[in-house]
């Protein structure tokens, strides 16, 4: 998972930066980080990420989504 993969977990969350940081346990500026690319995600992350928001079918849609979305902005 990247940047663009957390975004898009938390966007389909329907969630602020601040709220899906407080969900996670882990502070709004990682979050932050993370989503802009200066921040690789750490294991740790995608497991607070696979826990609290579990790896179904919506998820794994949200994140492809994404990035066919990031290819045809290219």
């Amino acid at each position: 998972m990247d940047g663009l993969g957390v975004m898009a977990v938390r966007i389909n969350a329907d969630m602020t930066q601040v709220e899906f940081a407080e969900k996670l346990r882990v502070s709004p500026a990682l979050i932050s980080l993370v989503e802009s690319g200066r921040r690789t995600v750490t294991e740790e992350l995608q497991v607070r990420i696979a826990q609290a928001f579990g790896t179904g079918p919506d998820v794994i849609q949200a994140i492809e989504r994404a990035r066919d979305s990031k290819k045809l902005a290219l």
